[in-house]
């Protein structure tokens, strides 16, 4: 059942009250932007006239940054180097008023860093040409098991979610992740999951929330536009993973909740399906559901909210966040075009 405009608003209303703890790889996104110059004599190829360097939050970091613009407080656990990128990305948050002690620096870690180089002419608009990504090869854990549990132990008490963003760099140590379920399922704390390359290792937990491409590689299956493929193995993963709910992004074609014992809700892209950049979209998708579940609502409620929030951000350029304002604005224009009920 669809909720009401009043119902959505009440729900956005809390997310101001509500504290998120984030546990997760935190990344800086980099954008370099040149104007197409000339083809160089050397090679057959583009030479750029440079312009600027645009840092912004990304991976983990893009999700506190959502949780942050949409109003509500965010406790940070998570690893950056002693370089330059890590300490830009420490800056950024202490500056926000981001209580950054659960953010440990380390010597010989390299923040991970993804450069994206954007191209055009003066009076066009910039196309991505490549992305360089700066990462580590580890086969330690970045942080010890010790100082991740002094984080959690500080954090879990004051917390009304718990939000999991796993970018497959080896911040999250399964011993952890045990504890804070166990932490969160004593005391009814959803949890909810995004996991890059590991969905399969996040059991009962509240939800998770892969995209399309995710699910297919998890389970080695294709599934493309084949609804009752997606979800035959929907129920698949809800049992083998014991979860409340599964959230599946599917970029144009919107989203799918399964839940146990409901029937699916396919949630219709909102907006246009011509997007401009879905750099970062997943993260804002995973920052409103989690924040409309620890308000109460309902999970198809908590969905909907987050496809409204996905809809806008995939229009913005490069990594970006959605505000309360612009949600709720989004929403009423939706609900009055659609002539849906608005009191």
């Amino acid at each position: 059942m669809r909720s009401t405009y009043k119902t959505y608003a009440r729900i956005v209303e809390k997310f101001k009250s509500l504290t998120i703890l984030h546990l997760g790889d935190l990344v800086l996104d980099q954008f370099l932007f040149g104007e197409i110059s000339r083809i160089s004599r050397e090679a057959p190829v583009l030479i750029l006239k440079y312009r600027e360097t645009i840092n912004i939050p990304g991976g983990g970091a893009n999700a506190i940054h959502n949780l942050l613009t949409l109003g509500a407080r965010v406790l940070p656990i998570g690893a950056l180097g002693r370089d330059e990128a890590g300490g830009w990305l420490y800056k950024f948050f202490r500056d926000m008023g981001v209580d950054v002690t659960g953010i440990m620096r380390k010597d010989e870690y390299c923040t991970p860093v993804k450069t994206r180089i954007l191209a055009g002419a003066f009076h066009s608009s910039m196309q991505q040409m490549l992305r360089i990504d700066r990462e580590n090869v580890r086969t330690q854990p970045i942080c010890s098991v010790q100082e991740i549990t002094r984080s959690l132990e500080k954090f879990l008490p004051q917390v009304n979610a718990v939000m999991i963003s796993d970018y497959g760099y080896g911040f999250i140590h399964e011993h952890c992740f045990e504890l804070l379920r166990d932490h969160c399922r004593q005391r009814g704390i959803p949890i909810i999951v995004d996991s890059r390359f590991e969905m399969r290792r996040f059991k009962e937990v509240t939800s998770v929330t892969p995209n399309i491409s995710e699910v297919e590689e998890s389970y080695q299956t294709p599934i493309g536009e084949d609804l009752s493929k997606m979800d035959k193995l929907a129920a698949k993963i809800l049992k083998e993973l014991h979860l409340e709910a599964l959230l599946i992004t599917r970029g144009r074609y919107g989203m799918s909740l399964y839940q146990k014992k409901e029937k699916p809700a396919h949630i219709s892209v909102f907006g246009s399906d011509e997007v401009s950049d879905v750099t970062g979209a997943g993260d804002t998708v995973i920052s409103v559901y989690t924040l409309a579940l620890a308000a109460g609502a309902d999970f198809e409620t908590a969905a909907r909210l987050s496809n409204y929030a996905g809809g806008i951000v995939v229009m913005k350029r490069g990594t970006a966040t959605v505000s309360t304002k612009e949600l709720m604005s989004a929403i009423r224009s939706d609900f009055r075009e659609r002539k849906l009920q608005t009191i």
